[in-house]
């Protein structure tokens, strides 16, 4: 008997936990522990109760039958939350129900404990919180996390791992492997490779005009080569007397550092591995602000001139400069140490302000070209016409061909099926290979059916891509038509008469018709 108390009294749903999910009726009925009644005074109050004779019968007082109508399957699993409810509360353990319980986080879905599933509910708030998959601005964390759950506006059905079936205003989706497997701890990432059935409906048809030509101009990516970096080791001195360096340095390619996406913030992402002590160094100590910034810019100057000579120095390899083709593109840039300097300023102590202004004014003369404005910070990404360094990103312009498009007002429906393989299957088809037979797999193939000598693959032939056929046959019919024969007896000429036809362009075709006459992925019976 439920306890109903003033604090209760009012309450018409109760948390559970499953204790089995095996109803021999197939009816989703479950066998449920109240989280507010004591097992044991539940069990004790059934006369000579029997744990393996009576469960599932009429004397278990466990039973609760789904909530949802039989039409809609959803049976939670053991172990996991389920809302309980009670016809009258004065006689459980008679006609009583449930529901799926809630859910920590999608990811979850799978398998939710107990426990977990309390997280959003009032005494969850000490369950520690799974990621969102969104940010509070409504964005996905992880690009990749797209489109795996349904959004809102749209209905679906949902199953518990990588399948669902979304019904969205003009479209419907069937998906298995949609993503990668579910973890509590991390972001969920798309499977774009997965299995599919799209039905959708346009409500305006596209339509392919004559084809154009534009041109437009496209910046050229490339990964980043060198770093030149500059430090200042004094930057709080304010006697015009600074120590520092300028090193030149390999880059080890990486796709975070291109000349797209090297900006600089960068430097201070660099990890110690992933650029190489200098190449060429020049490290100095009492100069005045202007003799640190000529010894740089000379540095930058005779690098790019192809002839490192400092009086002063030495350097283990002063040419070089002279190959562009390992040195470009480089960044200059200045160290980590004093980009951290200058970005964290706040304007406090009268150290803090010499740094900042001490950085700005290195920052604003060390530069390739007295007359650019490029400074401190710069890309140079190849050469002039004029031979000069081309500071900035690279681009150039592009000449492409395209095929503009119309939209009319008449709707028009697509469908698509997607997977790695596809098999379209006939149970009255009786081919070559003989009748396929479907036998216990009314709850869907297995995968050992589509693998073995006597499996799916090996029952089916592939489909045949009609263009690359029609091509074919044209080819040969060409040849046909055009060939001739130096003598009667003998084998035609190589080279079809009046249409230039060879034999070699057909038997190249049929060379590789295997796969690309064929698509052995796409499978009939």
């Amino acid at each position: 008997m439920i306890n109903i108390t003033e604090e209760n009294k009012y309450q018409i749903m109760f948390p559970g936990i499953v204790l089995d999910d095996s109803d021999p009726m197939v009816l989703g009925r479950l066998r449920v522990i109240p989280e507010t009644v004591n097992f044991k005074d539940i069990i004790d109050s059934i006369p000579d109760w029997d744990e393996e004779k009576d469960k599932w019968t009429s004397r278990d007082p466990l039973i609760f039958l789904p909530l949802l109508p039989f039409y809609i399957n959803q049976i939670p699993k053991v172990g996991e939350y389920v809302n309980i409810f009670y016809m009258n509360r004065l006689y459980p353990y008679q006609n009583q129900f449930y529901i799926q319980g809630p859910f920590s986080s999608p990811v979850m879905t799978p398998f939710e404990n107990f426990q977990g599933a309390k997280k959003f509910l009032a005494s969850g708030d000490r369950i520690k919180q799974n990621q969102s998959l969104k940010d509070k601005n409504g964005s996905y964390r992880e690009k990749s996390s797209e489109g795996i759950f349904p959004e809102p506006g749209d209905n679906a059905l949902l199953g518990r791992g990588d399948a669902d079936v979304i019904v969205k205003p003009n479209e419907v989706l069937i998906r298995a492997g949609k993503s990668f497997e579910f973890k509590s701890n991390q972001l969920p990432v798309s499977n774009y490779r997965r299995a599919f059935l799209q039905l959708t409906n346009f409500s305006r048809k596209q339509i392919e005009l004559p084809e154009q030509t534009s041109s437009r101009l496209v910046e050229n990516v490339t990964f980043i080569k060198k770093l030149i970096i500059w430090h200042i080791s004094n930057l709080d001195n304010t006697q015009n007397n600074f120590r520092g360096s300028i090193s030149l340095h390999n880059v080890i390619q990486n796709p975070k550092y291109t000349t797209q996406t090297f900006n600089a913030e960068t430097i201070t992402k660099i990890l110690p591995g992933e650029y190489e002590s200098p190449l060429a160094e020049v490290v100095f100590e009492n100069k005045t602000f202007e003799e640190a910034v000529l010894l740089c810019n000379t540095f930058l100057n005779e690098l790019w001139n192809g002839y490192l000579q400092m009086p002063g120095y030495t350097f283990r390899n002063p040419t070089i400069g002279q190959d562009k083709t390992s040195l470009l593109p480089f960044i200059v840039t200045p160290s980590i140490e004093n980009y951290n300097l200058a970005t964290k300023f706040t304007g406090g102590t009268s150290i803090d302000i010499a740094e900042f202004n001490n950085f700005v004014r290195f920052s604003n003369e060390i530069k390739m070209n007295p007359a650019t404005n490029e400074s401190g910070f710069f890309l140079i990404s190849g050469i002039e016409g004029n031979g000069n360094p081309k500071i900035g990103k690279d681009a150039s312009f592009v000449t492409e061909s395209y095929i503009p498009s119309d939209f009319l007002s008449e709707g028009v429906t697509y469908s698509v099926m997607g997977g790695q393989r596809i098999y379209l299957l006939s149970h009255d088809s009786k081919g070559p290979k003989g009748q396929i037979f479907l036998d216990e797999t009314i709850y869907g193939i297995p995968q050992d059916k589509f693998n073995g000598t006597n499996s799916l693959y090996f029952q089916t032939y592939p489909t045949v891509r009609g263009d690359l056929m029609i091509e074919l046959i044209e080819k040969i019919w060409s040849f046909v038509k055009g060939h001739v024969h130096p003598v009667a007896v003998l084998k035609p000429v190589r080279v079809a008469s009046g249409n230039g036809q060879t034999v070699e362009d057909i038997d190249a075709l049929l060379s590789d018709a295997q796969n690309n006459i064929l698509n052995n992925e796409i499978r009939i019976n």
